[in-house]
C-alpha cells in the first residue's frame, strides 16, 4: 500500500502540479462568455496528493449575525444566496497523462461529496488550464495563475 501512495505522489511531482494557484478567469469556450463576475476570485492549492479548492465573489455584503437575522424573509433569501455563490471543494487528486481527477471528500454542495471529476489540464508558463465539459457539450477553460514563492511569502508574513 504504501508503495502505492508513494509511486502516486512520485508521479504529481514529476507532472510539476504541486503548488498554489490564484483563479484568472473561467471561460466557455463556444461562446466566449465569462460566466461568473468579472472580480470573481480563487485558491486552487496541490500538494503531496491532495488538493483544496475555493472560489468566490470578493463583493459579498457583510452583516453582522443580529443583523442578518433580523431581515425580512425576502431579503434574508437574497443575502444567504449572495454567501452561497462559492464553489469549493478538496480531497485527492490524481494525474494520469493530461488528465486530473479530483475525489472530492469534501464540498460546499453536499450532493458533491465522494464524487470524482475528470478534467484535461495543461500549462502554458505560470498558466495552470484545466478543461472540462458539460452535459450540453459547452467545454469550459478554468485558468489559474501560480504563485511565486515571493508571493507565498508576502501571505505568510502578513498574519
Amino acid at each position: 500500500m504504501l508503495a502505492g501512495v508513494f509511486a502516486l505522489t512520485s508521479s504529481v511531482n514529476a507532472a510539476g502540479i504541486d503548488g498554489a494557484y490564484d483563479r484568472v478567469s473561467l471561460i466557455n469556450v463556444r461562446t466566449g462568455e465569462f460566466p461568473e463576475a468579472a472580480n470573481r476570485v480563487g485558491l486552487l492549492i496541490f500538494g503531496q496528493g491532495h488538493y483544496a479548492m475555493l472560489t468566490m465573489n470578493p463583493d459579498r455584503r457583510v452583516l453582522s449575525r443580529d443583523a442578518a437575522k433580523s431581515l425580512p424573509a425576502a431579503e434574508k433569501i437574497s443575502y444567504l444566496e449572495e454567501w452561497l455563490d462559492i464553489n469549493a471543494h478538496s480531497g485527492r487528486y490524481e494525474i494520469d497523462g493530461d488528465t486530473l481527477r479530483w475525489y472530492r471528500e469534501f464540498s460546499e454542495d453536499p450532493r458533491e461529496v465522494g464524487s470524482t471529476t475528470s478534467l484535461q489540464w495543461r500549462t502554458d508558463g505560470d498558466l495552470l488550464i484545466l478543461s472540462f465539459t458539460l452535459g450540453n457539450g459547452d467545454r469550459y477553460d478554468w485558468t489559474w495563475r501560480r504563485r511565486s514563492a515571493a508571493e507565498a511569502t508576502a501571505d505568510d508574513d502578513s498574519k
